[in-house]
């Protein structure tokens, strides 16, 4: 996206935005610039947003075995659909204000970044646990091949 669009005019890559914020960046965007943002959401952000949602709940399953914890990537994709959904809704009244809109689409992205982070963290932790039970597995080979010998 930051190859069609500065990233201190895109929303969605803000961790927060007040309402002034978010009409500044859209107002400081040509009419074919936002036309341009609305076409990265579409044609970007959407199906991004799948691949990166099916690739998490993978990696959490794959090292977690907890679906509880799944609800994070889901949340994720959740917080980020209507964060889009919401800022292609600001971008098509511009320049018509809706304040409203603009403090729904900030905090979906506050809680999209939130999240974020939590599964960051999560993957960091769970690539860790791997490795050390890894380490713990490949020990007890060891021991068992030195006890058979």
């Amino acid at each position: 996206m930051n190859y069609f669009l500065p990233s201190e005019y895109a929303l969605d890559l803000k961790f927060a935005y007040s309402v002034d914020q978010a009409y500044y960046a859209i107002s400081s965007l040509s009419k074919p610039d936002r036309e341009i943002y609305r076409f990265g959401i579409f044609a970007l952000d959407f199906p991004y947003m799948i691949v990166y949602g099916l690739l998490t709940i993978g990696l959490i399953y794959y090292m977690w075995h907890n679906k509880v914890i799944l609800l994070i990537p889901i949340l994720i994709v959740f917080f980020d659909l209507i964060e889009n959904i919401l800022i292609v809704c600001i971008l098509n009244s511009y320049p018509f204000e809706r304040p409203v809109l603009a403090i729904m689409a900030s905090v979906s992205t506050t809680s999209k970044w939130l999240f974020v982070g939590l599964l960051l963290l999560s993957l960091l932790i769970g690539l860790l646990r791997l490795i050390r039970f890894s380490r713990k597995e490949s020990f007890s080979t060891i021991e068992s091949e030195t006890e058979k010998i």
